[in-house]
């Protein structure tokens, strides 16, 4: 006889680890298993274009160490994606504290304003950057005509600079959302009592705001940090060379040079240093911020 629905139901809520089921699937799946196979395959040998052999060597790993145009790459694109995550931040800060403490009412539509960019296609949000940044852009064109400099500057073109300003605008909305979620969850009656207690802003902001926000700053980096040291399309597009990033490099080593194993060994470097940077973040943060 088949067991009724209700007795099922209460069977499968009685076993908690049924539960675990989808969720290990899915990163299995998705995940680990990808992750594993790209490990695989950076310990294989380079034979020559688009070959090689099974063979458990370190070879890719220390090439990539040994080269100093490998880790002067990689230092290039922890810079780059640093300056452009804390600018982030700090542009992203008063815009999500302006949000939740003064226009609370119109928020949602607010952030729907700010996303609505992002549903246009990325690569002509880029080529848009071109237009502005370019030698011959819009903003050397106003500033020729203001008065401001006698011929177009360079420098807003083709270099790490560049891609710190395509990078912010391409992630902005991910960061301000996280802090606006934050700083929304921080009661009034706090600020009220900072405030009858004496607290200058400089002291509210540093006890209460900032603390009480770490949970949205680590989400930001979670969400923004680890994808842009990925990045490869801003670089190729708006970067020159100054701006070349790794993964411009894990690109030109699968496509042109046809060596998989080099360039699966630098997206596993480039996996465990997010994995180091993030951790460091955690642990200046603090590892209870995640859990609130």
């Amino acid at each position: 006889m088949l067991p009724s629905r209700k007795g099922l139901l209460t069977w499968l809520g009685r076993r908690r680890w049924i539960n675990w089921i989808p969720s290990t699937t899915y990163l299995l799946l998705l995940f680990y298993i990808p992750i594993a196979m790209l490990m695989y395959y950076s310990f294989w040998r380079y034979l020559k274009l688009f070959r090689f052999e099974p063979a458990l060597t370190l070879e890719n790993y220390l090439r990539f160490f040994t080269s100093p145009i490998y880790t002067r790459v990689l230092l290039n694109t922890i810079f780059i994606v640093g300056v452009a995550m804390a600018l982030l931040l700090i542009v992203g800060f008063p815009i999500a504290y302006f949000i939740a403490r003064y226009v609370r009412s119109s928020a949602d539509r607010i952030i729907l304003l700010m996303l609505i960019p992002v549903e246009i296609n990325y690569l002509i949000r880029i080529f848009a950057w071109r237009t502005i940044l370019g030698e011959n852009g819009i903003l050397n064109s106003f500033l020729v005509a203001v008065g401001v400099i006698e011929k177009p500057l360079p420098i807003f073109f083709y270099n790490w600079f560049a891609i710190v300003i395509v990078t912010m605008h391409e992630w902005l909305p991910y960061v301000v959302i996280p802090l606006y979620i934050s700083l929304r969850s921080i009661p009034r009656s706090l600020y009220e009592a900072a405030h009858d207690l004496g607290a200058s802003r400089l002291q509210t902001f540093l006890k209460i705001t900032l603390p009480l926000c770490k949970p949205g700053i680590l989400t930001a980096i979670f969400i923004v940090f680890i994808p842009a040291l990925g990045e490869f399309a801003i670089p190729a597009l708006v970067g020159g060379k100054s701006g070349y990033m790794i993964g411009n490099m894990i690109e030109n080593q699968l496509l042109a040079a046809g060596n998989w194993p080099l360039a699966t060994a630098a997206s596993v470097i480039l996996l465990a240093t997010s994995l180091i940077i993030v951790g460091i973040m955690v642990k200046i943060l603090g590892m209870e911020a995640l859990y609130r």
